[in-house]
């Protein structure tokens, strides 16, 4: 997967503008964390909130299936979110939230 590493960049500069932190993208981000928080590829953010998925959680819960159903996902979108943002927490990757 390329990142456009100059668009993440004007992208993070843009949130220290206003306050706001990116944050990487790692499993141990709590359920709760907004996708419009999380520093991914713009388009991939961009079609995770078209699809209504506006959380962390809802993302990892999401089916590949789904995720591989929605425009411009492919699967190296799907790995990517996978690894970087971790598998439902029914596949013990991480500790079911509360």
């Amino acid at each position: 997967m390329h990142w456009n590493k100059q668009s993440l960049a004007t992208l993070k500069a843009y949130h220290a503008t206003k306050g706001l932190v990116m944050l990487d993208p790692i499993p141990e981000l709590p359920d709760n964390t907004p996708i419009s928080d999380v520093e991914l590829p713009a388009r991939i953010r961009n079609v995770l909130a078209a699809a209504g998925l506006k959380t962390v959680g809802e993302v990892r819960e999401a089916s590949d299936e789904l995720l591989l159903s929605l425009d411009d996902i492919g699967k190296a979108s799907v790995i990517l979110l996978r690894e970087t943002l971790g598998l439902p927490s029914s596949h013990g990757v991480r500790a079911a939230s509360r």
